[in-house]
């Protein structure tokens, strides 16, 4: 009777001392949520306008037209990919219609502009303006790393995050990089997903040929993560063996 209460202690704390070994092994790096700021009364936020990316110079565009009578809207259309760029003095030269300052406006203001124009030779008249090699790039710590292609220019760091793959476990979200260059000057911003302020930040919305870089925090190399799963996984069996040792020899003794 002793021997089996014994037994049934010894059990009981093997397995218990066992399946620490295997939590403590399974014990992964804390990666925090994003928004984990402690939360606030949101009853008087307003929600930001609809955000569009003005035109700058050498930016290209590329115009799709029609109209009620799609026949008399030929002489405007664009051959098959072609593109227009804005030259140095802002301006684009569109056929038929002469030239356009295109700077400084959203692709909606150049779109009204040129259905003003066009109202004049058709019934109405519909355009459509895409940027073309509108583009971001995501580097660092993220599940694909690339760059995105964005039409209509029209996009805010969490959707080119979301793009790539998330963040991984290793990047730090609260020192995302934002490189960006302006007149020909390169400048270096940061964002914090952890704050529910960075909305407000000039880097929310990206601009064309942004780079977005989230930065590793301790991220131990290849070999040694292999090394580390390896040493955990041989102390759990070594812990465990040892246990179910000390329990037979225990018991043979009784």
């Amino acid at each position: 009777m002793k021997n089996q209460i014994k037994l049934k202690s010894y059990i009981t704390t093997s397995v218990i001392f066992f399946v620490l070994l295997i939590l403590n092994a399974c014990t992964t790096r804390k990666n925090l949520d994003y928004f984990s700021y402690p939360a606030f009364d949101s009853s008087h936020m307003f929600v930001y306008e609809s955000y569009e990316v003005p035109i700058k110079v050498g930016d290209q565009l590329s115009f799709t037209l029609t109209s009620l009578k799609p026949e008399f809207a030929i002489p405007y259309i664009l051959p098959p990919g072609k593109t227009l760029t804005v030259d140095e003095d802002g301006y684009i030269v569109y056929p038929q219609l002469g030239s356009i300052k295109a700077v400084g406006l959203t692709r909606p203001q150049l779109r009204n502009l040129m259905v003003s124009k066009l109202k004049v030779y058709l019934v109405d008249p519909v355009v459509f303006v895409d940027f073309v090699g509108f583009r971001i790039t995501v580097m660092g710590e993220v599940s694909n790393q690339g760059t995105i292609q964005v039409p209509d220019g029209r996009i805010n760091i969490l959707e080119a995050i979301a793009q790539s793959g998330d963040i991984t476990i290793y990047g730090r979200k609260d020192a995302v990089m934002v490189i960006r260059e302006k007149n020909g000057v390169r400048e270096f911003g940061y964002v914090n997903l952890l704050s529910h302020n960075f909305f407000t930040t000039p880097y929310f919305r990206l601009q064309q040929n942004d780079i977005i870089y989230v930065r590793s925090e301790n991220k131990p190399p290849v070999s040694e993560q292999v090394i580390a799963r390896k040493i955990s996984f041989a102390s759990t069996i070594l812990g465990a063996l040892t246990t179910i040792t000390f329990l037979i020899l225990t018991i043979t003794r009784n």
